[in-house]
Formats: structure tokens, C-alpha cells, sequence
């Protein structure tokens, strides 16, 4: 950056904290995980240096594991490299005042290794790739999440005091769609509806869902990396409130096999350079158009090989297990939610494909960008997708709907085999997020459930 435009930034950005009362910026990176992952700074330290310069933080982001385990036999990093610096460089088109915490502003950053190049296996460079590809194709990759969560009573210190045993939740019983039930914990989800949009996250609309203490908010439409970014920041914020509450939220997967499942789903489009829809159909709004229909075939096509992507943790597949509202096989259909890919086509720009594999405890960025490089392929190759599915895909005979991987070492055996994401999401991120996943699986091999207790105890 030339030194006058820096200048002109640092004169903007001391305006911005003198306008706002900001005395901290919080800031940092999306790891693996889709953990944020960064440092506080004082307000005269980020004007003056880390707006500019960033700030050095250790690469261990990239060599641990959701516990902050660090995982051996890793080749980017471990003890053999001495953990070095990686830089964290604020992307200030993120730059936000945090209402619920006075004084404080926030900023997403953006990955560099100690030689300048971005970082390959930080999932927000994946994403910005893939991005720049649906460009370069002439298209403006579009997305919206919707996020399922669930809400316990009791803080976080609270419930893993009691070894996260015996969780109640905020409500009781399944009132899907309730507005009745809906009044008893709108001084929770109101709040989290009323500070995301005035952070800049514009929540269309929430609702409880089937569980107990389930909720599910649907996030405004917006341009792919912000999608991202805004999913990855509702998630955050929403345990920060729920914990300012007294309460818990967790994005998990599968908390009790009784209840349903938490999802976040991903609806996606393309616009052309102009900005019209390239899925509108104006001439038979009953289905997508060719380029929808070709985005839509790579999504069935490479749905098995990016599932450890969608579904990333061991609990991931306790979701999808025998259905459950969650896309378990490489089908799609027109308006059905058995399937994995949802079609909604129309005449005009709401016309959209629905990815409902994806649970809500995986990465956004890395979601989004699969999504994209396989909806991107299927244009390029000029796929036609499969017979729709019509009724239950769940009760289809498995030739008619080819099931997904069930388990997170089939899904990373089937990502570290595919040639398509090595091409277009990298091979080192590829490598090196297997070896992630293949760590996840060492360590549930190695607990003893409580499942394993009750089964085996008395009569072994």
C-alpha cells in the first residue's frame, strides 16, 4: 500500500473510532474449524500499525486441533518447523462496531505467510479463490445461510462443570413455527435478531424448529465471501449473547438422538456481469436455467467427495443418519427437502439451488467454496444432472439415490481421492484437512463413550 493511501486509511479509520467511542478492535482469522481465531488491540495500536502492517500470531492455528491439541505428523507445521508467525491482515471492507460490547469494533482477517503470499490452507483464501474463478467465468457467486442452533440454560462453565450431562434446554417439547412458544424466548432470539442487524447482519427471519431449544435464523442474501463472513460472525454472536443471557448455544450437529438435527443450509446463485440472474428461467419458470442446471449437476456430481467438507466432525453423521430433514445421498429435486440439492427455480432473481447436506457445525467459508468450485465445474463441463427426485428420496433404493459417506473416514478417504477438489481447492488444503479430520478420528477411537459403559459393563 502506497504511504498517502495509508495515511488517508489511518485518517478514516481514527474518524470511525473518535465517531464511535471505539477504545478496542477485536480481530482475527477463520481457522479449519470455522473457529475465529485472533487477538484485542488497543485503538491507537490498530490505526497506527496492524491496519496497515497486521499482526504476527503463531501458525499453530493450522496445527491443533478444536481443543487446542496440537496434532502431530502434520507437514505444515508441528514441532519440527518451531511453530513460526503467520501474519493476520485486517480486511477493513469487515470493519464493524460490536453493539453488544461498548467501545469495541471488529475486523476479519485475511492469512499471509512470513513471505507475503497468502496463506493456502486458510479457508477464507480458499473461498476468495474459488470466488475469483466464478469471475473470471463472468459470474458473481451469491449466497444466503440458514442456521439451526440449539439453546441450553446454564453458562458454558456451568454445563462443562457438570460434564455437559443432564443439559436442559430453554423450552420444552417440538413447536416448530410456534409464535405462541416463540414469546417466551424473544428476549433472547429478538436480541440476537435486533444486534445483528445493527452489527450489519441482516436477519430475515427466526423461528423455533424441532427440537427443544431449537431455533433457526435465515441470514440476508449477499455476495459469497460476505456470506461467509456474516455466517461465521452470527455464529460467534450468537453464543456471545446466549452467554450474556446465562445461556448456552451450540451449532452441534446432533445433540440427543432423539431430537432433530441442526443444519445450515446454504442457498446459492450466480449472477451474470450485468447483474441479472444466470439461474432465471423467464421462459419456463418452472425449472432453472441451463447454467442453473449445470451449476446444479456439479452439485449432485461432487456431493460424495466434498462431504467431509459439509459434515467435518465424527458427530456430523449422527445428523444425517436415516434422514432427518438432512441430505444424505446425491439426489435432488424441485422443491423437496428429502433430497440433498433443492431446486427452486422462478423468472426472475430468486431463483436458487439449496445445498442441505451441510450441518451447522461446519465450516462456512469452507462450505461456501465447495459448493461454488463444484457448482463452477459442472458449468465448465456442461453437465446434465440426473432424474429429479420425485416423493422421499430417503426411501429410494440406494441405485436411485447413491448415499453419501456415513462416516468421517470414508468422507476424508473420498476428499483426499478427488482429483476435482485437488484442482480446485488445492492440494495441500486438501492434504492437510484430511490429516485434520484422520486426527479427529484417532481421538473418538481412543474415548470410552458412556454408550460403551452401559452396553458392556454388566455383561462382559
Amino acid at each position: 500500500m502506497a504511504s498517502s493511501e495509508a495515511s488517508v486509511d489511518r485518517e478514516r479509520l481514527a474518524e470511525f473510532a473518535a465517531r464511535n467511542g471505539i477504545h478496542t478492535f477485536k480481530i482475527g482469522a477463520v481457522d479449519l474449524d470455522g473457529v475465529w481465531r485472533g487477538k484485542r488491540v488497543s485503538s491507537d495500536h490498530f490505526i497506527d500499525s496492524v491496519s496497515e502492517k497486521g499482526t504476527f500470531i503463531c501458525n499453530i492455528l493450522f496445527g491443533w486441533d478444536i481443543q487446542d491439541d496440537p496434532i502431530p505428523g502434520l507437514a505444515y507445521t508441528g514441532w519440527h518447523t518451531g511453530y513460526p508467525d503467520i501474519n493476520l491482515k485486517p480486511d477493513l471492507s469487515t470493519l464493524a462496531v460490536v453493539p453488544w460490547e461498548p467501545g469495541t469494533a471488529s475486523v476479519i482477517c485475511d492469512i499471509y505467510e512470513r513471505d507475503g503470499h497468502p496463506m493456502e490452507l486458510s479457508p477464507r483464501t480458499v473461498l476468495k479463490s474459488v470466488v475469483s474463478r466464478a469471475e473470471s467465468l463472468g459470474f458473481d457467486a451469491q449466497a444466503a445461510y440458514e442456521f439451526e442452533f440449539f439453546l441450553f440454560r446454564g453458562s458454558p462453565r456451568e454445563l462443562a462443570a457438570r460434564q455437559w450431562r443432564d443439559l436442559e434446554t430453554v423450552s420444552d417439547g417440538n413447536h416448530t413455527y410456534s409464535v405462541y412458544r416463540d414469546t417466551g424466548t424473544e428476549f433472547v432470539i429478538g436480541e440476537v435478531r435486533r444486534q445483528l442487524a445493527e452489527y450489519g447482519i441482516k436477519i430475515e427471519a427466526s423461528n423455533s424448529e424441532h427440537g427443544p431449544g431449537q431455533f433457526e435464523v435465515n441470514i440476508h442474501y449477499s455476495d459469497a465471501l460476505r456470506a461467509a463472513d456474516n455466517a461465521m460472525l452470527l455464529k460467534h454472536a450468537v453464543k456471545e449473547l446466549a452467554a450474556r443471557n446465562g445461556f448456552t448455544a451450540s451449532f452441534i450437529a446432533k445433540v440427543n438422538p432423539a431430537w432433530a438435527g441442526s443444519s445450515g443450509h446454504v442457498h446459492q446463485s450466480l449472477l451474470n456481469k450485468d447483474g441479472t440472474s444466470a439461474f432465471a428461467n423467464a421462459d419456463d419458470p418452472t425449472r432453472l436455467s441451463d447454467i442453473g442446471s449445470s451449476y446444479l449437476a456439479g452439485l449432485v456430481e461432487h456431493a460424495s467427495d466434498l462431504t467431509a467438507l459439509f459434515l467435518p466432525n465424527i458427530n456430523s453423521y449422527k445428523r444425517t443418519e436415516g434422514g432427518e430433514w438432512a441430505g444424505s445421498s446425491s439426489t435432488w429435486g424441485f422443491d423437496n427437502r428429502t433430497v440433498a440439492i433443492r431446486s427452486i427455480p422462478g423468472a426472475g432473481p430468486a431463483a436458487r439451488v439449496e445445498n442441505r447436506v451441510a450441518g451447522a457445525d461446519a465450516n462456512p467459508h469452507l462450505v461456501l467454496a465447495a459448493n461454488l468450485a463444484a457448482g463452477l465445474d459442472g458449468i465448465e463441463q456442461n453437465l446434465t444432472p440426473p432424474p429429479p427426485v420425485e416423493g422421499n428420496a430417503y426411501a429410494l433404493p440406494a441405485g436411485q439415490a447413491p448415499l453419501l459417506p456415513a462416516n468421517l473416514g470414508d468422507a476424508a478417504d473420498k476428499l483426499e481421492a478427488s482429483i476435482f477438489a485437488r484442482k480446485l481447492l488445492g492440494e495441500r488444503f486438501v492434504d492437510h484437512f484430511v490429516s485434520t479430520r484422520r486426527w479427529e478420528l484417532k481421538k473418538f477411537g481412543a474415548a470410552v463413550t458412556e454408550w460403551e459403559i452401559a452396553r458392556y459393563l454388566e455383561h462382559t
